[in-house]
């Protein structure tokens, strides 16, 4: 039978925080099965922009000698299922809100004794690709465009099946077409050297896994061309009369706990090169050297906004427009295999603006805690709706109150997850970044006084 949290009236969870352990399934060295619903205690699904695979830590508490009993040693698939309850009368498969996850275990750690016949530990797992992954190297030769290769590593070399696995749609191509061979690289490691030359309209390609999608090789333009999946709320008070579909709905946007440690660092940011940088190119089989610059200006980004302040300016330049900041390298051969498409061929286009768009999306950050969203997903769009403190709020035209803070609130990225499911809740710490603000920094400022 299901194991039900709390959260529920007897046939539907009543708060967006509720769920239900359907079931948690071993499958050990000889081939058998056995349920482990009632041993585990606590259960954490992490997802991240900059992780090839998912990780899920099962925590046990185990008072049957299970550790020993089942030869558990690494390598047991383990397969969860989860879902928040709407109606206890649907199948699993009905279910709109749900985990079915397949992970392997990838290790066993954190074991004590909390009390006398119990030991405790932890069953820390990964996507079966990361597993394969370790298991060999390639070394062979490639040659076409980056979307087509990384589907050829996905599915040749990681056993991953298009719509079980992976979504070949969350394979953002590359127009860029290079030649080379593969390092002595696992198919991870070969993928993520591929995401480093690999553009679109100039940003970035992440390679990262999902729960619900799987493995995806997205570029952050496609990202930033996406709707935005929920507006958060930071909102102090509910509105709706409890225990109603209007009081569940204000509650799956109701931001619990919010954080920062801000960072917001103008120094570190133009010794990075985010704001502007140049690349230096020496062609080997040419003797060709060229010098490129790049200039923050209208690059794509979740507000409409400058993170920088033209205004501000040391030596009478303006920050965006150094040129001696940051500076890249990179060796070209415009004669290897008689074409001009060698590995390192894209970076004369791209790695400056590349390098720009990984700096500046961590401009900002904020940690948020939501209730349990089992749709939630890294690499989404959100926005946070953020309250201005009281004693600010002013009357703006209409009769409505200017309360909304746009240098904290705004739109970001979601770039991790933790979904974390307790014994009586499910909740997702989110972490969000954004590249850039809601108003414009050069705009009149209202404080003080000019001398």
């Amino acid at each position: 039978m299901p194991k039900l949290t709390s959260k529920t009236d007897g046939n539907r969870s009543v708060s967006p925080d509720g769920y239900e352990i359907y079931s948690i399934t071993a499958t050990l060295n000889n081939g058998n099965t056995s349920r482990i619903d009632e041993l585990v205690q606590t259960i954490e699904i992490v997802e991240s922009l900059q992780t090839s695979s998912i990780q899920v830590i099962l925590r046990l508490f185990d008072a049957m000698n299970y550790l020993e009993e089942a030869h558990l040693s690494g390598g047991e698939k383990i397969e969860i299922k989860l879902r928040r309850t709407e109606n206890l009368k649907e199948s699993f498969s009905q279910s709109r809100n749900k985990f079915d996850i397949e992970v392997y275990i990838a290790a066993i750690s954190g074991h004590s004794r909390p009390k006398s016949g119990i030991q405790a530990y932890n069953l820390e797992c990964v996507s079966k690709h990361a597993l394969i992954s370790t298991t060999k190297k390639l070394n062979r030769s490639f040659n076409g465009v980056m979307g087509q290769l990384v589907s050829n590593i996905f599915t040749n070399d990681l056993d991953l099946i298009d719509g079980k696995d992976f979504k070949s749609s969350n394979i953002s191509d590359s127009a860029d077409t290079i030649k080379g061979i593969y390092p002595s690289m696992s198919p991870l490691e070969a993928l993520t050297w591929l995401t480093r030359n690999s553009a679109n309209d100039g940003t970035p390609y992440f390679l990262y896994d999902t729960i619900q999608e799987g493995l995806q090789f997205k570029s952050y333009n496609d990202m930033l061309n996406e709707d935005v999946y929920r507006n958060y709320n930071d909102a102090s008070f509910y509105t709706a009369e409890t225990n109603t579909p209007e009081a569940y709905d204000e509650a799956k946007k109701k931001i619990l706990s919010m954080s920062s440690d801000l960072n917001r660092s103008i120094y570190d940011s133009i010794s990075d090169g985010a704001y502007s940088a140049k690349l230096h190119t020496l062609d080997i089989a040419t003797k060709n050297y060229k010098q490129s610059l790049f200039a923050y200006n209208d690059l794509h980004s979740t507000e409409p906004h400058n993170p920088f302040s033209s205004q501000i300016k040391f030596e009478d330049t303006s920050v965006n427009m150094y040129t001696t900041n940051k500076q890249y390298y990179v060796s070209l051969n415009s004669k290897s295999y008689n074409q001009d498409n060698n590995y390192h061929r894209p970076a004369i286009t791209s790695l400056l603006t590349k390098q720009a768009y990984f700096h500046n999306l961590g401009f900002m950050g904020l940690d948020i805690e939501v209730y349990g969203d089992f749709n939630l997903t890294v690499g989404k769009k959100v926005g946070v709706i953020i309250p201005k403190p009281a004693e600010n709020l002013t009357q703006a035209s209409g009769g409505k109150l200017n309360v909304i803070d746009k240098y904290i609130g705004g739109t970001y990225i979601v770039t991790s997850i933790s979904h974390f499911f307790s014994g009586s809740d499910y909740k997702c710490s989110v972490g969000i970044q954004k590249d850039s603000l809601g108003f414009d920094l050069d705009s009149k400022i209202e404080l003080g006084k000019n001398s």
